[in-house]
C-alpha cells in the first residue's frame, strides 16, 4: 500500500517533522538514533490516528498498521504512545484509546496478540504487554440473580423503545435494566448524563457484555469517571479493566491495588503500572 492512500503515513507527516529537539529528548530515554526514530514514528502514528474523525476509522487504520509491520518494530512505537498517552493530551491520548478499543474487540487475531505480547516481554515493555492481555481463563465473579421486575411487566422490545425516551423517570428506571440492547440504546440517548453512565458502569451484579458496550461507547468512554467505574467493577472483563488502567491517576491505581473484590490479575497489573511510573 502506498503512502498516498495511507492516513497513518500522510495525516501526521507535516506535524511530525516539526517535532522539536526538546520533544525528541523527552521521549528518547536511551539517547540513541533508533530511539529518535521510534519517537518520530510514535508521533506520526498518533497524529495519523487522531486526525481520523471516527473511532472505527482509527481502529481500521491501527489494524492496518499492525498488519503491515513486524511485531518487534511495532512494540517500541506503541510503548511510547502508551507512555505519553496516559499523561493526557492530544494526539497521544486519542491514539492510546484507539489502540485499547481495537485490542478489546477481538479484531486482532490471537496469534498476532501473542506475538506482540512476546515482543513486548522480550523488549522489556511489561506495561505495554498488558494491552495485549487476553482474558480467557481468568477469574470473573460468580453470576448473581438479576432484577427482573421491569422485565415481568414489559417486553424487551418495549424497553428498548423506552430507552430512547426523554422522560427522566423512565430513564431512571431503565438504568437498572440488565439487558445489553436496552443499555446500548440508553447510551445513545442524548438525555443521559455522565452520572447515569457511571451508575451503569459501577452496577453490581451486571452482565460483562454490558461493560463491553459501555467500553465501546465513543461518547462515554472518553470520560475519566466512566473509565474509573469500569476498572473498579469486578464484573468488568479482566482484559478491559487492564487496558483502562493506564488512564487512571496514581491515586486511583492505589485504590485498585487495595480493592479486594477485584481480580488478582487486575491488582497485579495496577501494581506493575504504579511501579513503572515511579521509575
Amino acid at each position: 500500500m502506498s503512502d498516498e492512500h495511507d492516513p497513518i503515513a500522510t495525516a501526521g507527516d507535516d506535524e511530525a517533522t516539526e517535532m522539536t529537539n526538546i520533544e525528541v529528548v523527552a521521549v528518547d530515554e536511551h539517547g540513541d538514533a533508533r530511539g529518535v526514530e521510534e519517537a518520530r514514528a510514535a508521533k506520526t502514528l498518533a497524529l495519523g490516528l487522531a486526525a481520523l474523525p471516527e473511532l472505527e476509522m482509527r481502529q481500521s487504520a491501527f489494524l492496518r498498521y499492525l498488519h503491515e509491520r513486524d511485531a518487534a518494530a511495532v512494540v517500541p512505537v506503541l510503548a511510547r504512545i502508551q507512555q505519553l498517552g496516559r499523561k493526557g493530551g492530544p494526539p497521544f491520548d486519542v491514539a492510546l484509546l484507539a489502540m485499547a478499543s481495537t485490542l478489546s474487540r477481538d479484531l486482532v487475531p490471537y496469534e498476532a496478540l501473542a506475538e506482540l505480547y512476546r515482543a513486548a516481554k522480550d523488549g522489556g515493555f511489561a506495561t505495554l504487554g498488558q494491552l495485549f492481555f487476553s482474558g480467557g481463563g481468568h477469574e470473573q465473579p460468580p453470576p448473581e440473580p438479576r432484577d427482573r421486575d421491569e422485565q415481568r411487566l414489559l417486553t424487551l422490545g418495549h424497553r428498548k423503545t423506552m430507552a430512547r425516551s426523554t422522560d427522566r423517570d423512565v430513564l431512571d428506571r431503565l438504568l437498572r435494566d440488565p439487558e445489553v440492547p436496552v443499555v446500548h440504546n440508553l447510551l445513545e440517548n442524548p438525555r443521559l448524563v455522565e452520572r447515569d453512565v457511571v451508575q451503569l458502569a459501577a452496577r453490581r451484579p451486571t452482565d460483562p457484555e454490558v461493560q463491553r458496550v459501555i467500553f465501546s461507547s465513543r461518547r462515554w468512554i472518553c470520560r475519566y469517571a466512566v473509565k474509573r467505574a469500569l476498572v473498579l467493577n469486578p464484573y468488568t472483563p479482566t482484559e478491559l479493566a487492564i487496558r483502562l488502567l493506564g488512564f487512571l491517576t496514581s491515586m486511583d491505581l492505589k485504590l485498585v491495588r487495595q480493592t479486594p473484590t477485584l481480580s488478582e490479575t487486575v491488582r497485579q497489573a495496577a501494581e506493575q503500572l504504579a511501579t513503572d511510573r515511579q521509575r
